[in-house]
């Protein structure tokens, strides 16, 4: 699994296109009480993922004795066009039972009448109550449009402060504690901006922030703020708030004050915090899959409270589709996701870790009892299980379009060639049409 949720791109407009209205209508009636075989179409982003469904396929038909599973590669440059070649696909004829989304998807598939809502099997299946009940609300309401559930979450990403524990060792700074402040963060960031050799030019810098991606981006920031990026019903654009403005001011000073670079994507942040010219960045779980075995000199903090605190949160399900031919089965395959045998595959070990947190609150209160670093593991679940969320994530339905306006006026603002108030403003009157119901 992927939860690290890349940049999507042509997502509804492509797929309205393909869609007639009867490829995703509610008939049912064809299914076949006795039909025991799934097609699950996922994407198709390299060996992991082919493995990683595979595995779950494989163990789903050793349980299910007469059960066949087929696994459909579905290819995509990142998240979006994946979305919009399942569509294609179904428009052509096929009919998957179920397919893989991330949270960012959720709006996409029910907007264009893809999936089928679980809300009848949450209600009706005995098992359903356990699990949901192991699970922490937010992660079922980050899933939940207009009051239809889309699909359990099997593995999901919050964002957190990682810090390189070696370099605040040498610096003399304590470890940053959960209740740090925006004030407290910048002056952290700048006692861990360094020229360590005297040449005159910063070569360690105390904070960086992913340029092509806004989830481990501004987002935290903006939430933190007390802001969003759209309304609660995500049907209007909400860019330019006071909120917003504030959370990429701050960022923006951070740049000015030389305490940040420049944006770098995130494979960049990766090599130079390990290097040690990054101190802090901001991610998900999925680092440590980089990092490990070989690089143990990290931690993680909380996001720095702003004037609230919220976790910030996407996560991913497979969700049964209408065109499924035995929805019952996709439920049991759905459920068969966050079984506790395969939940535990996404703890992993110290040598081999997962890269996302379970969405079971049973399993991952084991990461930090086998070892798996960092030493703040239990973080990761408590962000969820004990402070409020960010609900809904800023996913409207042409997600693709919304992201790389957003990220393309960012890209201005901390280039220093707009203003954060005129970038802004630029940024909600593009948004206006895109972000719609």
């Amino acid at each position: 699994m992927k939860t690290p949720l890349r940049k999507i791109a042509l997502l509804c407009a492509a797929a309205l296109a393909v869609i007639p209205s009867a490829a995703c209508s509610n008939d049912d009636s064809d299914s076949s009480a006795g039909d025991k075989a799934l097609d699950i179409v996922y994407w198709n982003y390299g060996p992991a993922a082919e493995s990683g469904n595979k595995a779950t396929a494989d163990a789903f038909m050793a349980a299910n004795p007469g059960t066949k599973v087929t696994l459909t590669p579905v290819t995509g440059e990142n998240w979006g066009t994946y979305y919009a070649n399942v569509a294609t696909l179904i428009a052509s004829g096929k009919r998957p039972d179920v397919m893989v989304i991330s949270g960012e998807g959720a709006q996409f598939v029910h907007a264009n009448n893809l999936v089928k809502p679980i809300n009848d099997y949450l209600d009706k299946d005995a098992d359903a109550k356990t699990l949901t009940g192991d699970i922490a609300p937010g992660l079922i309401d980050g899933f939940t449009v207009k009051g239809d559930v889309i699909t359990l979450t099997y593995g999901w990403n919050d964002m957190v402060v990682y810090y390189n524990t070696a370099v605040f060792k040498k610096a003399g700074l304590e470890p940053p504690k959960a209740d740090w402040t925006w004030a407290d963060f910048e002056a952290t960031a700048k006692k861990l901006t360094k020229d360590t050799n005297g040449d005159g030019k910063t070569d360690q810098y105390g904070f960086t922030w992913a340029s092509n991606e806004i989830f481990p981006g501004i987002m935290p920031w903006v939430a933190n703020a007390g802001g969003n990026l759209t309304s609660d019903d995500v049907c209007s654009a909400t860019a330019d708030t006071p909120q917003v403005n504030k959370a990429v001011a701050y960022l923006e000073n951070l740049i000015k004050t030389g305490v940040s670079p420049a944006p770098m994507p995130m494979s960049d942040v990766f090599t130079r915090f390990q290097n040690g010219q990054i101190a802090m960045f901001g991610a998900g779980r999925w680092p440590i899959a980089t990092f490990l075995p070989k690089f143990k000199d990290f931690d993680i903090q909380l996001y720095p409270k702003g004037d609230t605190y919220k976790t910030v949160f996407g996560g991913a399900g497979y969700p049964i589709l209408k065109s499924s031919k035995n929805p019952d089965l996709a439920w049991e395959y759905q459920k068969f996701t966050v079984s506790t045998d395969i939940e535990k595959q996404y703890v992993g070990t110290a040598d081999k870790p997962g890269d996302s947190i379970p969405s079971r609150r049973s399993l991952a209160q084991t990461i930090s009892k086998v070892g798996v670093p960092p030493a703040n593991s239990d973080l990761y679940y408590d962000s969820i299980d004990k402070y409020p969320t960010l609900v809904p994530y800023p996913a409207p339905a042409k997600y693709s379009a919304f992201e790389s306006t957003v990220l393309r006026h960012l890209q201005l603002i901390f280039a220093g060639e707009k203003s954060v108030s005129d970038g802004l403003k630029d940024m909600q009157a593009e948004l206006s049409s895109i972000v719609t119901c």
